[in-house]
């Protein structure tokens, strides 16, 4: 007798369920999926707020774009190619180029930061990943820029696709392969902790 009286409140209980506990259900897979498109989405949504800004374009980003061009012109002549600098503008006696907004690699550097920092991981890999992350892209864009000089030079008729499609396509690329390492270093470092 007691074991049918607790049978059917277990229906009772199993028929009482709450119409959102499909929503609830449906919620709980999905969350961390709206959680990380929604941060991702707030923290781009910065980087640009902060990139149009005047107060970036006037003090922070001619100050970026002299150390690229700092350290190009460095490399460069190196290699006997006796390059100087005036602000924005790398050039010798045969060819110059004038670093621009877009060419400071910093769209990328921010897709990058901001998918690492809203991914589900351990805020010490999340750390790593972003300053060992935005050097490496910071010197990929060095490589970028110390190439094109050269093959504005060299192959002028190249330097047109090198820029405009080559370099854009290969930075892209090598931040979403950087952000795939990461991941799958995050998830190792973590496995092994646990």
């Amino acid at each position: 007798m007691g074991y049918s009286r607790k049978k059917k409140e277990l229906r009772k209980k199993q028929h009482k369920t709450s119409p959102f506990t499909g929503i609830r259900k449906q919620w709980g897979q999905k969350r961390p999926v709206i959680y990380f498109v929604l941060g991702f989405s707030v923290l781009i949504v910065l980087f640009y707020l902060v990139w149009t800004s005047d107060f970036y374009i006037n003090q922070i980003q001619p100050h970026i774009l002299v150390a690229y061009n700092g350290i190009s012109s460095s490399i460069l002549n190196l290699f006997g190619m006796e390059t100087q600098t005036s602000g924005s503008v790398l050039f010798s006696s045969s060819f110059s180029i004038d670093i621009k907004r877009g060419c400071d690699g910093l769209e990328a550097m921010a897709l990058f930061a901001s998918t690492l920092l809203v991914f589900p991981a351990k805020w010490r890999s999340k750390l790593i990943g972003f300053f060992s992350g935005i050097a490496i892209l910071f010197i990929l864009n060095i490589v970028r820029i110390v190439s094109l000089f050269i093959t504005g030079i060299y192959y002028p008729k190249a330097f047109e696709f090198m820029h405009v499609e080559f370099w854009q396509a290969l930075f892209i690329f090598f931040a979403i392969a950087l952000l795939i390492f990461w991941i799958r270093w995050s998830r190792k470092m973590e496995s092994h902790v646990a």
